[in-house]
């Protein structure tokens, strides 16, 4: 008996199972990044005192999750808008853009 491989389902899989994955990935980091900003403003004490616990790469790391939560805050926050239904995204995305 001899097994055959289909190679095309075989690649369509692998292509579903690799973009639910960084999907997946995406999402647990933005989760943790918010959860990180949100750590940081309620206990800024202990947050300092693990922060520097920490090696220079987790440093990078979480100094980038905590901006991204700082971002998601002031873009998906209680106080985004500026009246008439605007938006601090296209603000920011326009700052960011104009500075360079």
């Amino acid at each position: 008996m001899v097994i055959v491989i289909d190679d095309e389902k075989l690649l369509r899989n692998c292509k579903c199972v690799s973009i639910l994955l960084v999907i997946a990935a995406v999402i647990v980091f933005l989760a943790l990044s918010s959860k990180i900003f949100h750590f940081s403003e309620s206990n800024p004490i202990q947050y300092q005192r693990n922060f520097s616990l920490l090696n220079t790469p987790e440093k990078h790391v979480v100094s980038s999750m905590r901006k991204t939560g700082e971002v998601q805050r002031n873009v998906l926050g209680k106080n985004r808008g500026h009246g008439n239904g605007g938006s601090k995204f296209f603000d920011e995305v326009s700052r960011v853009h104009s500075s360079k």
